[in-house]
């Protein structure tokens, strides 16, 4: 997440937002220098590419090298993309905007916008298991559902939200189980699709960012200065009550027979960069991109990393493996490596 981690978010309707002259509403300007520029999502679809970032951008490519700009209904800027099916995909974004798209990413139309929310409503991460069904997430706690394709999105009320944290990625680890990571070392896991939320107990206070699923029921969560962490079987992780939590009496377990009585295992890094953005490649391997250009890829079974560094040292938010490359996207837009 390149962007700053930033809400309660009550929902509007974006047919109310459409009566405003919110300035973030208009459709994004068309600026030939876009894939050059701050990106922050990216995604594969439609037999290309779609990647999105600052001031309502979208970009669309067949190869990954020739990028078009394609019409957005706002300037807010967007941070996320989901496709659960080649053409049906979704973007979320600052303001609370969620995007909604039927044809491979080709047109969009907005499906909700929240410019007046108290806080700041932000939608960090999107994660659709069919066409219908789907979540977003996002600033101080925004826990939202949808079951009929993003025409309602429903509040989903939990213990966690109270804490206020943000939460930045929600992940499916296996058919009955979800997880949810963020800010001050929160971990979170359902096992009623979404309906309610167990806190996980964390061996970090710092932000996680992301976490990558291992088909096992487990996962492996990033976050700040090159912090990474395994969980085996989130499933059996203990449970403790927001209700009861103080980040501000919490520490980090730093031994390593104590977090893995926690559940959870440490894996040493050769970096203190964040980690804003991963994916699995093809071998089973995993590649993080984050702080100051890091990309550093390797197996968390044996934590062998290499490490490389975007040559112009710009951050990097988000990466897809290509035909034996690295296609990233970041501060400065479209990348290769």
């Amino acid at each position: 997440m390149l962007i700053s981690c930033l809400a309660t978010f009550n929902v509007a309707q974006a047919s109310e937002a459409e009566t405003t002259n919110d300035p973030r509403m208009k459709p994004a300007e068309a600026m030939p220098l876009a894939a050059q520029r701050i990106l922050v999502g990216l995604t594969q679809a439609n037999n290309g590419y779609l990647a999105v970032g600052m001031r309502g951008h979208i970009l669309r490519s067949d190869d990954g090298k020739q990028w078009e700009q394609v019409a957005s209904p706002v300037r807010s800027m967007l941070v996320t993309l989901d496709f659960p099916t080649q053409q049906v995909g979704y973007i979320g974004g600052h303001d609370g905007a969620i995007l909604k798209s039927t044809d491979g990413g080709e047109q969009w139309s907005l499906q909700h916008f929240d410019g007046e929310a108290r806080r700041p409503a932000i939608v960090y991460d999107l994660m659709f298991d069919d066409e219908q069904t789907g979540f977003a997430v996002g600033s101080y706690g925004l826990m939202l559902k949808t079951t009929d394709g993003g025409e309602q999105w429903n509040r989903v009320e939990s213990d966690i939200e109270f804490l206020g944290f943000h939460n930045s990625q929600i992940v499916r680890v296996s058919e009955t189980l979800l997880l949810v990571v963020g800010e001050k070392g929160l971990a979170a896991r359902s096992a009623d699709g979404g309906e309610t939320w167990e806190m996980l107990v964390s061996p970090y206070t710092g932000s996680f960012f992301g976490a990558i699923p291992d088909g096992q029921g487990g996962a492996v969560v990033y976050g700040m200065r090159g912090r990474l962490y395994k969980i085996p079987d989130v499933a059996s992780v203990e449970t403790q009550s927001p209700m009861d939590y103080d980040p501000f009496m919490a520490a980090n377990v730093e031994e390593s027979e104590a977090i893995r009585a926690m559940g959870w295992e440490r894996l040493e890094t050769p970096t203190n960069e964040s980690f804003f953005g991963a994916t699995t490649m093809p071998d089973g391997s995993i590649t993080l991109v984050g702080n100051a250009g890091l990309i550093m890829t390797g197996d968390p079974q044996n934590a062998a990393w290499t490490v490389q560094r975007n040559p112009n040292g710009d951050t990097l938010a988000g990466v897809l493996p290509v035909d034996g490359a690295l296609l990233t996207v970041g501060r400065q837009g479209v990348e290769w490596h």
